[in-house]
């Protein structure tokens, strides 16, 4: 399948809770090697080729903005200490506003499938309602799992082009807001 970018919005209203399983908890972001622990789960996700370049990513995205990383970015950890998942509870601007952003949602390969990743998100999106009325995400046509989750919580894609309605169409969910009209 084709890597094509796709967008989903949510109005942060009735989210769905989903309770963590035992031997799990959240924590927030610290000023303690966390970018280290962030760059660690990153890379094991494939989402970057080396550790290093993570910590690039994390440096200018997220260094210049350390308070509210310490707010928004959490991390999932086992009883026993070890940090297994992240997501952001970030913010963008989106059709020139300031709104919510879920990001980097990410749980490292060893404990995907645990029921851990419907959790993560709902926790993130509770932060998010904190701070904003609205959000949105970036995924991929190649995403088909995490797509599936954000369609259990009602996020609607956002569709601008020709491209990204047929690419909808590939994931098998129904288009519901379309922009390019």
């Amino acid at each position: 399948m084709e890597k094509i970018p796709l967008a989903m919005v949510h109005e942060l209203k009735d989210i769905p809770q989903f309770p963590l399983p035992e031997g799990y908890y959240f924590r927030f972001f610290s000023r303690n090697n966390d970018e280290k622990t962030w760059a660690r789960i990153v890379t094991a996700t494939d989402e970057f080729p080396n550790e290093q370049a993570a910590l690039r990513r994390f440096e200018n995205e997220f260094a210049p903005y350390l308070r509210e990383a310490e707010k928004r970015i959490i991390f999932l950890d086992t009883a026993d200490g070890q940090t297994v998942g992240t997501a952001t509870a970030w913010y963008g601007k989106w059709n020139d506003k300031k709104i919510g952003r879920l990001h980097w949602v990410e749980i490292i390969p060893a404990y995907q499938g645990k029921k851990l990743g419907r959790p993560l998100i709902a926790e993130a999106m509770n932060h998010l309602k904190l701070y904003h009325d609205a959000a949105y995400l970036t995924t991929q046509t190649t995403s088909p799992a995490a797509i599936h989750i954000y369609k259990a919580f009602d996020w609607q894609p956002y569709i601008r082009t020709d491209i990204e309605r047929s690419a909808w169409k590939t994931v098998n969910y129904p288009p519901l807001i379309d922009h390019s009209v």
